[in-house]
């Protein structure tokens, strides 16, 4: 009879344990179960140390409460690390144009250029008033007469020689070295300026005369194709002689000798 109260306990004791279970934690133990327990002298810490099983598995995760009410907020912080530079903005619009600055210092001289090219020539200076005469010199050859004439500009010089012999031109002079020579000119031309003769000059006058017998010519510019001294009143010089021709050799006259003295 014992034995069955004891299993009645404990079948009772299970129950309530169960039921204990479900129960909040701080819930005191029923009348009924303290009574049993202090009829049999035992204690609930002895019925459920000995009727300990395994652990039972996890029940499910009950459902989220609703949120509390927010704390108060925490004290500030230290700033953080300064961020790495943005990129560069637009350019903005030119401003107003301030005020000229104050000249600078003088640089130092630069190098001395390339030396230049020679200038030309200037033009022939005034001649100079006739020194003293010198002293007669000695007598010279006997003077040995040349055929030779003067032509003012615009006029016409003839050359001629005797039959069967030819003019030879010996020199010729185109321009002005005499100042005496040719002034009634009624122009604009001058007559008081030195211009040199050419050597295309002598060659004109030669392909004119040269192996004829006689020969005319034309004193202007235009005749000895000239272009310098324009404003220059001119006059032609010219001396020939008259040559006769023998098998190819040139005959000799006493009136009519070569002669290196020749000033012409």
């Amino acid at each position: 009879m014992r034995i069955v109260i004891l299993g009645v306990t404990l079948f009772v004791a299970v129950v309530l344990v169960d039921y204990a279970a479900s129960l909040p934690v701080q819930a005191p133990v029923p009348p009924l179960l303290n009574k049993l327990l202090k009829d049999q002298n035992v204690t609930l810490g002895f019925i459920l140390k000995g009727l300990q099983g395994p652990p039972g598995l996890n029940g499910q995760a009950g459902t989220s409460g609703a949120p509390g009410m927010p704390g108060p907020p925490g004290f500030k912080g230290d700033p953080g690390m300064p961020g790495l530079p943005g990129p560069p903005g637009f350019p903005g619009a030119p401003g107003f144009q301030g005020p000229p600055g104050l000249d600078g210092m003088p640089g130092a001289p630069g190098m001395p250029g390339p030396q230049g090219y020679p200038g030309g020539s200037g033009a022939p200076g005034i001649p100079g008033s006739p020194g003293m005469p010198g002293p007669p010199g000695p007598a010279g050859p006997t003077p040995i007469r040349y055929n030779g004439t003067v032509k003012c500009e615009e006029d016409t010089a003839w050359l001629r020689c005797n039959e069967y012999k030819h003019i030879s031109i010996i020199s010729a002079f185109w321009g002005r070295r005499n100042f005496g020579l040719c002034t009634e000119h009624t122009g604009s031309l001058v007559y008081e300026k030195y211009c040199p003769t050419t050597p295309l000059f002598l060659t004109k006058v030669k392909d004119a005369c040269e192996g004829t017998t006689m020969c005319e010519i034309k004193c202007t510019k235009f005749f000895f194709n000239d272009k310098t001294c324009t404003d220059t009143y001119k006059y032609l010089e010219v001396y020939y002689k008259c040559i006769e021709v023998i098998n190819g050799h040139e005959v000799v006259n006493e009136d009519n000798l070569l002669n290196a003295n020749f000033l012409g």
